[in-house]
Parts: structure tokens; C-alpha cells; sequence
């Protein structure tokens, strides 16, 4: 799949309207690039979050200033254009993934997010699938493919192993509680807004980072 804005611009606003966000609140880049192998294809970073070394290496190809240039004003994506052998149709539930974590982010806010942050760095990427977020996120995805594709498609995205989470899967009952049980903290959890903007941003920007350097 080649990432055009136009695509994923109208993919962004059916998704927003699934998962009940404001388009208007998104930022979203494409990286001018190949996905490199064994890195995440796409990801979102919440609004109070900063782009770091230990970041996933789309936000880094992004860049940290341009990334802060958006800190506290919307919620940000980010995505490489090139997807070697994932079809064009993988694009909204992959974005519907990501709208997951946006909409926790707004449910629960920042300071869960963050504790969320420190559950995924504990873990590691062996585990990743079963942490509590990422099977909300999973099932969120799950059902708007079975809303949104015929058959077809559904087999297309069958074909593609890296894609299976995004057919399968069933939520955690307390998101939240397990989250906080799993990493034996306590947080305050509480809902937080955005002020959107003039409509949603969609940029293709050269990467700051081309190089793989072990990093998803």
C-alpha cells in the first residue's frame, strides 16, 4: 500500500465517526519512506506525550519539533507511505486501532496513559498483544472490519499474518483496573478534552530517521 493524504483523510473521518472522536482534533503525518522491516507500520502519540530516543521509529522519523509543535493541541498519528504487502483496505482499521488509544486517552487521560506507557516498557514486545489497551484496541478494530468490509476484503486482510489482530479479539472487562493491577500502581484516571483546531492536518513529511536501529 502506498499512504495518499486524500486516502487517509477520508479513512480518518469514517473511523472518528466509529469510535465517536472529532476529526478535527487529529494531526497525522505520513513519513516519506518505507515501512523498515520489524518496525511499527503506524502509531499515536497522546496529546502530552514526547517524541524520545526509545519512541517507536515512525514518530522519531517524524521528529521531535515537529512532533511538539502539536504537544497539547491534538491527537497525533503517524504513519510510513510505503507499507510493503498490506492491502489498501488495511488502512481504516488500522487507523481504528489507533483511534482506540486516542479515545482511552480521552476517556481516562494523561496520567493513565502514561502508566500504560510504563505497563508496555515493562513487558516488552512479547507480551505486547495481551496488555489490556491493545485488546481494547484489537476488538475496536475487529468490529468496525466486520462493520465496514465484505468478504473479500476480509480475506485480504487474512493473507497478511502481521494483520490478524486486527480481525480477532475480545476486550478486557476494566481496561483501566487491569491495566493498573498489571503494573501495581494507582493513578488518578479522569477524562480530558481537546480544543480541536480548523480541521484535521495531514502532512508528508521527509524523515528525520530513515535507518532501523533495532527500535519497533
Amino acid at each position: 500500500m502506498i499512504v495518499e493524504p486524500s486516502d487517509l483523510g477520508k479513512a480518518l473521518k469514517r473511523a472518528c465517526g466509529d469510535a465517536g472522536l472529532d476529526p478535527d482534533a487529529f494531526v497525522v503525518w505520513i513519513v516519506d519512506a518505507a515501512q523498515p522491516p520489524g518496525s511499527t507500520p503506524i502509531a499515536y502519540l497522546q496529546p502530552a506525550g514526547e517524541v524520545r530516543d526509545d519512541t517507536v521509529l515512525v514518530f522519531r522519523a517524524v521528529g521531535a519539533e515537529r512532533a511538539r509543535a502539536y504537544a497539547g493541541k491534538a491527537h497525533r498519528v503517524a504513519v510510513w507511505r510505503h507499507l510493503p504487502g498490506v492491502p489498501d483496505v488495511a488502512l481504516g482499521p488500522m487507523l481504528r486501532h489507533e483511534l482506540a488509544h486516542a479515545r482511552r486517552w480521552e476517556e481516562s487521560g494523561t496520567a493513565f496513559y502514561e502508566a500504560d506507557e510504563r505497563l508496555r516498557s515493562a513487558v516488552g514486545g512479547t507480551s505486547y498483544a495481551q496488555l489490556p489497551t491493545e485488546r481494547e484496541a484489537n476488538a475496536d478494530a475487529a468490529a468496525y472490519v466486520r462493520g465496514s468490509l465484505g468478504a473479500a476484503d476480509l480475506a485480504r486482510l487474512g493473507a497478511v499474518p502481521a494483520l490478524a489482530d486486527l480481525l480477532a479479539g475480545a476486550p478486557p472487562g476494566d481496561v483501566v483496573a487491569e491495566t493498573l493491577a498489571l503494573l501495581g500502581e494507582q493513578v488518578a484516571v479522569g477524562p480530558e478534552r481537546l480544543d480541536p483546531g480548523g480541521g484535521i492536518v495531514v502532512e508528508v513529511v521527509a524523515p528525520a530517521v530513515v535507518a532501523s536501529d533495532g527500535m519497533p
